[in-house]
């Protein structure tokens, strides 16, 4: 295998850092039991436990429920998907 270092060009892609770049961001999160929400994220911490405003459960894309406030928590969370425009291409 290649051995690939900071300086060999590539970028370091640290999830955590990502993540608090995208607070006041809206994003996409999809939970290991297959429900999907859409939001501002307002918090987030080192075990990816989530605050979303201005919430939206997703069906199919489509929205079926808002929500004001919600708390997702870290452990249940499949994937999350930050609005990349919003974040710059430094992360990517």
């Amino acid at each position: 295998m290649k051995n690939r270092g900071k300086n060999e060009g590539s970028v370091e892609r640290n999830p955590l850092k990502t993540l608090q770049r995208a607070v006041n961001n809206k994003i996409l999160v999809r939970l290991k039991d297959g429900h999907e929400y859409t939001g501002r994220l307002i918090e987030t911490d080192a075990y990816m436990n989530l605050v979303l405003s201005e919430a939206e459960e997703l069906e199919d894309g489509v929205a079926v429920a808002r929500f004001g406030e919600v708390f997702i928590r870290g452990n249940n969370i499949l994937y999350i998907k930050p609005d990349l425009t919003a974040l710059g291409e430094e992360e990517y």
